[in-house]
């Protein structure tokens, strides 16, 4: 293999999100506490509450937080290259670096290079988010100065490490409600690369960027009711799918929120991008974490009891993830944060043994890092976890090059052009 591809982690510093809005969300209701806190197995676990283990999982995490996004670039290969030394008997440690000599080395695979997507959030504001605070401030469009500050920090890294494996593809956040049309399209044309080419090795393109990432917990909604900011979201599906520029949106019931945990989790149930691919059926889109649920409410009807019994996936949000990828060819979804759970794996397996499902040619890998230190002591550990997974080595090598290179349209040769899918039983709502 040439490639090994982490397709979905995050690189930023405590400057990036926006910490009122993430305190705003819970003043909505008693409810939106109760129910973001009513969680099995995410972060707060017993295991995590023993003695200082807390305190020192999140000291551990903000490490990544708190210095410049180019040393966390650095530090994520030096921790691939064997240069830490775990501070806990892990279970999951490799026998050897996973960068050994210039190669990226995995079960028995070699690789070159690392395709690497770090995801840009737009953590932009609009004024209202502030109303009630004494120091009000004006919003905030962020996304400029992140997606600048990740740049710097690619470069930062490729003067350090010149012979560094990684190589970057990153993705650009975008909620279309908090930018206008205008905006979306000077977003487009500055950041996004629709030439589908491999880039030169060490070589940051004038357009870094090769997708767009959707974040519902913020606030972002699929498909929007008030028509303004539905046909700016139409722009932007309409430019994605002419250009094959793919698309990942998160997909898990918990992470940084901005509104409350009931509209959160409404906009982010992946049943709500139906209508999105039923008007665009060729949109390339990833479904992160693969819609794993952590709220005890979400797992307890028959269908997940059923899933439970047979040892599968148990997560609502899981099916309708299947579901999707049976009806539209582009839908994939990928690994991150929820592979730190060797369980998920297991129970994956037994899902494709049973089922026959041809999903696999559409599962990606990721770490969702730094955002996994909460559950993971390491990068490293986070790659051990997914190298003791009960996949042949065929299906490691597609989750993590092959299925991530086709998502990409990645290829040497210029792209043919896209002919647009009929659209199949389609709905449009106002």
């Amino acid at each position: 293999m040439k490639y090994f591809a982490d397709c979905h982690f995050h690189v930023m510093t405590l400057s990036e999100p926006d910490f009122i809005a993430f305190l705003t969300s819970f003043q909505d209701s008693v409810s939106s506490i109760l129910s973001a806190n009513a969680t099995n197995n995410y972060i707060i676990t017993p295991q995590i509450m023993k003695g200082d283990q807390a305190v020192i999982t999140l000291k551990n995490a903000l490490s990544a937080f708190t210095q410049p996004i180019g040393d966390t670039f650095k530090m994520m290969e030096d921790d691939l290259k064997g240069l830490y030394t775990s501070k806990r008997k892990a279970e999951y440690a490799p026998v050897k670096p996973y960068i050994q000599d210039g190669t990226f080395h995995f079960r028995g695979m070699e690789a070159e290079h690392m395709l690497m997507i770090p995801l840009i959030m737009d953590f932009s504001t609009l004024d209202e988010t502030n109303e009630n605070i004494y120091y009000r401030m004006k919003g905030r469009d962020r996304i400029r100065a992140y997606a600048e500050a990740t740049i710097s920090g690619i470069r930062e890294y490729m003067k350090a490490h010149p012979d560094g494996l990684f190589e970057f593809y990153p993705f650009l956040g975008m909620d279309p409600k908090l930018h206008s049309q205008g905006d979306i399209e000077e977003l487009l044309e500055t950041y996004i690369n629709t030439t589908h080419r491999f880039h030169k090795h060490n070589e940051i393109p004038e357009k870094p960027c090769y997708g767009i990432k959707f974040y519902p917990p913020l606030g972002f909604r699929p498909w929007p009711n008030d028509k303004e900011t539905l046909e700016k979201h139409r722009m932007l599906y309409s430019f994605c799918e002419k250009n094959r520029v793919p698309i990942i949106t998160h997909a898990d019931d918990q992470g940084f929120r901005g509104v409350s945990a009931e509209e959160a989790w409404a906009n982010t149930d992946p049943a709500s991008w139906r209508t999105v691919l039923e008007n665009y059926p060729s949109l390339v889109i990833d479904f992160a974490h693969f819609g794993k649920q952590y709220a005890i409410a979400a797992r307890g009807n028959m269908q997940s009891i059923a899933a439970r019994l047979r040892h599968h996936p148990d997560s609502p949000w899981f099916y309708s993830i299947i579901s999707l990828m049976e009806d539209f060819p582009s839908v994939y979804a990928d690994l991150s944060f929820t592979g730190a759970y060797p369980e998920f794996y297991k129970e994956l397996r037994t899902f494709l043994d049973d089922t026959g499902k041809d999903t696999a040619e559409r599962i990606l890998f990721g770490s969702d890092f730094s955002v996994n230190l909460f559950k993971t002591e390491s990068y490293t550990e986070y790659f051990s976890i997914f190298e003791r997974s009960p996949f042949t080595d065929e299906e490691i090598r597609m989750f993590a090059e092959e299925n991530v290179i086709r998502f990409l349209s990645l290829s040497e040769e210029p792209p043919a052009p896209l002919r647009r899918r009929k659209a199949i039983a389609r709905t449009e709502r106002p």
